[in-house]
């Protein structure tokens, strides 16, 4: 916020300087108000939408039921770069994504089997690293990414990319414990 003040300050001391004009009171409050409003509109959308990692605690006790999970995928740096792997088991680690991760999934126990999906009507793709590695996906049955499989306890950091750099888009994370429909 120091720095909008600081911006707002310094363009509006630009234009009484460059025009030589006397703003009355009314007038100033104006400016002020649009430069504040155009600062806003200015920043970085994606940033914005980012600037909060979720923090989920998964128990094999409550994923009886599937969970649900919401965000904006996309960012500007390679999937590859930021989880340094091109390849893994589950598929190659494909599409955009910001460098710190959507959500970080804390496991208290062992799954024997755990459902990470992802759905949403642009082409997603899912990178998720904790105990034992790196998990990444693009295309499991559709043009949204999967991963399941064995979970150990632990922390699991998970990014959500777009298949296009900086290309921001809506999607929903489906967690289940099992693995019928």
């Amino acid at each position: 916020m120091y720095y909008l003040n600081n911006y707002r300050r310094l363009a509006i001391d630009k234009i009484k300087s460059s025009l030589d004009l006397n703003l009355n009171k009314q007038a100033f409050i104006k400016l002020y108000w649009l430069l504040f409003i155009g600062s806003i509109l200015s920043c970085n959308t994606s940033t914005l939408a980012q600037n909060r990692i979720e923090e989920v605690i998964i128990d094999r006790q409550f994923i009886s039921s599937p969970m649900t999970l919401e965000g904006i995928s996309g960012g500007n740096s390679s999937a590859a770069e930021v989880v340094r792997t091109e390849n893994t088991a589950t598929g190659y680690c494909d599409g955009f994504v910001h460098r710190q991760p959507n959500h970080i999934f804390k496991l208290n126990s062992f799954f024997d089997f755990l459902k990470v999906e992802v759905e949403s009507s642009a082409d997603t793709t899912i990178l998720i690293k904790g105990p034992g590695g790196v998990w990444c996906n693009d295309d499991a049955e559709s043009a949204n990414p999967m991963i399941e499989g064995q979970w150990q306890p632990g922390i699991y950091e998970v990014w959500i990319g777009s298949y296009r750099e900086n290309a921001n888009n809506s999607y929903r994370i489906k967690i289940t414990g099992s693995n019928s429909p």
